[in-house]
């Protein structure tokens, strides 16, 4: 088991936390099979299932969900597939996500501030601080505000409208 935090993404779980784990796991493992005292444990078939690939179309954001959801599903699509919208018809994946609980006065997925710490989003219950996008007509992950000085977005511009 492993603590997440409210900021924590999938790659900060993955790479910081869980693939040591795994290691020092094999290497117990290893010195165990070694020794001749692996344990034998049958699997419980009957509760076993299968989670298959995080894939771009399980990421899409829908704005009508509340700011908290949309913030996890960021983290969660972190460092991939990534979480994406559409601005201007071009699909755009959001990644460094941050959030806060002012009551937003925008709609939601509307750019409300755009500056060096990324782009300020609004949704239900809070905004979104988004710190790098990578947009599908593009090259690789950009910082928010260079990526909305390229495109010329703007405060009361939406994304998924």
């Amino acid at each position: 088991e492993v603590e997440i935090g409210p900021d924590d993404t999938l790659g900060s779980i993955y790479f910081d936390r869980l693939f040591p784990m795994g290691v020092d796991a094999m290497v117990e493992s290893v010195a165990l099979v070694k020794a001749g005292r692996a344990p034998k444990l049958a699997q419980e078939e009957s509760g076993a299932t299968y989670e298959g690939w995080c894939k771009a179309e399980n990421c899409v954001i829908d704005w009508a969900l509340p700011a908290t959801h949309i913030h996890n599903l960021v983290r969660g699509a972190d460092p991939s597939p990534g979480a994406s919208s559409v601005f201007r018809g071009v699909s755009v994946q959001f990644f460094g996500s941050t959030r806060d609980t002012e009551t937003p006065q925008a709609a939601p997925g509307a750019i409300v501030s755009i500056g060096a710490e990324g782009l300020r989003i609004a949704a239900h219950g809070g905004h979104l601080r988004i710190a790098r996008v990578k947009a599908a007509d593009a090259g690789g992950k950009v910082s928010a505000a260079e990526w909305a000085a390229r495109v010329g977005a703007k405060p009361g511009d939406r994304f998924g409208a």
